[in-house]
């Protein structure tokens, strides 16, 4: 890794291209001085100054903002160039900049600056490529609240709390002729079984934190000519899958997503089950199969009687029956879901139906969220960790086991905010981020 009390880095905040406005970052020692040679005005701390870049070949009327350090965003002194939006002039106004000494910035470079300046915890700078990706109001909520510091907030309450216990062990194995022993684990074994509960409820959050992140996965089976991709199409609200008479159409998974009470009821639109007639739909029932055990719900739609083949093929997971064409086919005394993909009888109530099997008839409050699966490993360990220290408890096994159990706790928590994780892990988070970021 490149030296950042020496080096000055730059590139490309905004997407690649053309827009109103693109956004150049500049971030290090010489951030300053660099732009300064190529900006006709003075820079003033936190003001947007207008004026004229120019470089070798041409000049851009751009806004130009300098964020002294530490009070930026990576912590060091950074400039943003905000210039007309074209791919191709970005591109040129960076060019120009890494001529004059900044040298270009990695993925995610800005933010690991962040994090190893000290403004950023590591899962606060994972927060921030969650919240980019975001397609739900839930997930972005879950974000920003981890983004905004609660998470953090949370993990050190536990530390707090486990460092008080080491501590406490740490005195009584270092005075064993005081005779506390027996005390000693009458006083932490409450602060272990606190801390334990507390991290259970948390876990118990990454249910709800995997809908906020991908969404209600919906697998949609049935036999071909059913009106599967019908009903897959007026759900969507629009054409999206192929809809024949001809049996087949449908030969590969088409996924699609809709927006519903804050999540995203995500459609898988499977090939129609029948005896393969050629490789091609083979391999798209193969990819049916793979695409319901996947799910969260299976959407098992019927034109006609139920079909135990087809509702076997759900394996178990939550299944909602739907049962199509009801302004051609009468459906009394059936169960399932009366609905017509060509007048819309009852979508909605579909949609409904789906969102409710998948929350379990909880509450989804959009409050912050585990949806980071390292965030959900690593409270695990430390779950099953404290969960073994309260057992050499019960058991009265030497406090020596106790506090190695709290100390593997302590690292695993560490692991999410980064005060124990490897610099090869912290590497392979940043290279995720995008350029600029």
């Amino acid at each position: 890794m490149r030296n950042m009390r020496t080096s000055t880095i730059a590139g490309i905040s905004t997407p690649i291209g053309n827009a109103g406005v693109g956004i150049i970052r500049i971030s290090g020692p010489q951030a300053v001085s660099i732009v300064s040679r190529c900006f006709d005005e003075p820079l003033v701390p936190r003001v947007a100054t207008l004026g004229i870049i120019s470089t070798h070949e041409f000049s851009d009327t751009v806004l130009v903002i300098h964020f002294p350090a530490p009070r930026s965003f990576t912590g060091e002194d950074v400039v943003e160039i905000q210039a007309h939006g074209g791919s191709f002039l970005l591109q040129k106004i960076l060019d120009h900049v890494l001529v004059l000494g900044a040298e270009l910035a990695t993925p995610g470079e800005f933010s690991k600056r962040a994090f190893l300046n000290g403004k950023l915890s590591l899962d606060m700078a994972e927060a921030i490529i969650e919240t980019i990706t975001a397609e739900s109001e839930a997930h972005l909520r879950s974000t920003s609240a981890v983004h905004g510091g609660r998470l953090r907030e949370m993990l050190a309450s536990f530390e707090r709390a486990l460092v008080a216990v080491a501590a406490q062990i740490e005195a009584t194995l270092d005075y064993p002729e005081h005779d506390i022993e027996h005390a000693t684990r009458a006083a932490i074994r409450p602060h272990v079984e606190s801390t334990v509960a507390q991290i259970t409820d948390l876990i118990g959050t990454a249910h709800q934190g995997r809908l906020f992140a991908n969404g209600v996965q919906v697998a949609v089976l049935g036999r071909p000519n059913v009106g599967k991709s019908s009903l897959f199409n007026a759900i969507l609200g629009r054409d999206r899958s192929i809809v024949t008479n001809i049996e087949g159409t449908t030969t590969d998974t088409i996924s699609e997503s809709i927006p519903y009470r804050g999540l995203r009821l995500v459609f898988n639109d499977t090939a129609g089950i029948r005896t393969a007639t050629g490789e091609i739909e083979k391999i798209g029932i193969t990819r049916t199969k793979k695409t319901i055990s996947e799910s969260d719900v299976v959407l098992v739609i019927f034109d006609g009687p139920s079909d135990d083949e087809i509702l076997a093929m759900a394996n178990g997971k939550p299944t909602i029956i739907a049962l199509n064409k009801c302004d051609i086919i009468s459906h009394e005394n059936r169960n399932g879901i009366i609905v017509s993909a060509k007048t819309g009888e009852n979508i909605e109530k579909l949609k409904e139906s789906i969102y409710q099997m998948a929350i379990g008839g909880q509450t989804l409050t959009a409050e912050m969220a585990i949806t980071n699966t390292r965030h959900l490993a690593e409270l695990s360990h430390a779950h099953a960790c404290l969960a073994s220290a309260l057992i050499a408890l019960d058991d009265e096994l030497s406090l020596d086991l106790v506090a190695g159990d709290i100390t593997d706790a302590l690292a695993h928590i560490g692991n999410i905010t980064g005060t124990h994780t490897s610099d090869a892990v912290i590497d392979e988070i940043f290279s995720r981020f995008c350029l600029g970021k």
